[in-house]
């Protein structure tokens, strides 16, 4: 069985300069686990996933959308010299935070090979494009799940 045969292909996607909390608004409202990021040709730039929203530090882990509205809100009071790094966080866009290095496939691939490269990668959604990287799809480790 052959990737194009069992890939979802209405994908929601997003643009890179969509802000991040519209799309993690895009993402929670859909119940999706990533959405790819493509230009107006549909060809893929990268790919959002539900982790790419979170800052990590070494005790916490901040979810980006909720700090940037706290921000917004005005409830912080920070240095005139802290006021670039507070807006790029303000202003920050999907290409800000989309992995680039997203690992995409062929339509033609077997779903054997998808769940070997499933092992290999440990991505949990995977982009389906042709020889121009343009969208047709995209398939996840549930999808695959779904057909052992």
């Amino acid at each position: 069985m052959k990737i194009k045969e069992i890939m979802t292909t209405d994908v929601i996607t997003v643009g890179e300069y969509m802000s991040v909390t519209e799309v993690a608004k895009i993402v929670s409202e859909n119940k999706i686990h990533a959405v790819p990021v493509v230009d107006g040709e549909r060809k893929v730039l990268g790919i959002i996933t539900e982790t790419d929203f979170f800052t990590k530090g070494d005790a916490s882990m901040i979810y980006m959308p909720s700090l940037i509205d706290f921000v917004k809100s005005g409830k912080i009071d920070y240095k005139e010299k802290e006021g670039d790094t507070v807006s790029k966080v303000i202003d920050a866009k999907a290409k800000d935070i989309m992995t680039i290095k997203c690992e995409n496939i062929s339509p033609e691939l077997e779903l054997a090979d998808f769940v070997k490269l499933i092992k290999e990668k440990s991505f949990n959604s995977y982009c389906v494009v042709d020889e121009k990287n343009v969208l047709l799809g995209i398939m996840t480790v549930a999808d695959a799940i779904k057909l052992l």
